[in-house]
C-alpha cells in the first residue's frame, strides 16, 4: 500500500478504520466515479461508509464469501428501499 494514489478530493477515508465518507451525488463523483473506485480498491477490500452506516465489501473473494454464507440475510437494511421502493421499519 506504499504506492497508494492520493484520494479525491471529495472524498475522506481514514485507513487506519477504514471509514469513508463520501456523499454519491457530489457532481465530481457523479460525472467520473471511476477515480473514487480505483482509490478505493487501492485502499481497502472493505470499508465502513459512514454517510449510510454499513460495510462496503469489494474484493471479489470477499464478495464471493459474502453472498454464498448463509449466515447473512436477504432482507433490505433500514431506510434502504426494496425492489419496489419500500423501505422496512426497523424501529421496534
Amino acid at each position: 500500500m506504499t504506492d497508494l494514489m492520493p484520494p479525491p478530493a471529495y472524498l475522506a477515508f481514514d485507513p487506519a478504520g477504514r471509514r469513508l465518507r463520501l456523499d454519491p451525488h457530489e457532481p465530481a463523483f457523479f460525472l467520473n466515479p471511476y477515480e473514487a473506485y480505483a482509490f478505493l480498491h487501492g485502499a481497502a477490500n472493505a470499508f465502513f461508509w459512514e454517510d449510510y452506516g454499513f460495510w462496503c465489501f469489494g474484493g471479489f473473494d470477499d464478495v464471493n464469501r459474502l453472498l454464498r454464507d448463509r449466515r447473512f440475510g436477504r432482507q433490505n437494511p433500514a431506510g434502504i428501499p426494496d425492489s419496489r421502493g419500500v423501505g422496512q421499519d426497523r424501529s421496534h
